[in-house]
């Protein structure tokens, strides 16, 4: 092997390099955030829960931007229910968005002849 072959060697196993940990880290982050967001649509089903077996007029607050607002179960409950669903359907788009990810990258690592050293 020639001098001038060594830069470019490096320079495309530095840009494997650089594409491997882009999907790692990619990866990572959509399972941190469908964790989160999973966390936060349990929330919302203890929230519904209880507030099904509170009278409609009863006071409640929730939070909005930062800020306590006072309303009653009547019309809290309904914007709950649209808040939980919208965290579902986001959750299960993630959870698509995740399984293509890990997809391309195993056909990335196939395509490319990676292969991972476990130290």
């Amino acid at each position: 092997m020639s001098q001038s072959d060594r830069p470019v060697n490096v320079n495309v196993n530095n840009n494997f390099q650089l594409q491997y940990n882009e999907y790692k880290q990619t990866l990572e982050s959509l399972q941190t955030k469908i964790i989160e967001l999973g966390h936060d649509k349990d929330e919302h089903d203890i929230v519904i829960k209880t507030l099904e077996k509170t009278e409609n007029g009863r006071k409640c607050y929730r939070m909005v931007g930062g800020a306590l607002v006072e309303s009653n179960v009547e019309t809290t409950k309904p914007i709950l229910e649209t808040k939980r669903k919208n965290l579902d359907d986001t959750i299960n788009k993630m959870k698509e968005e995740l399984v293509k990810v890990a997809t391309e990258f195993e056909k990335w690592k196939k395509d490319n002849k990676i292969q991972v050293v476990k130290q």
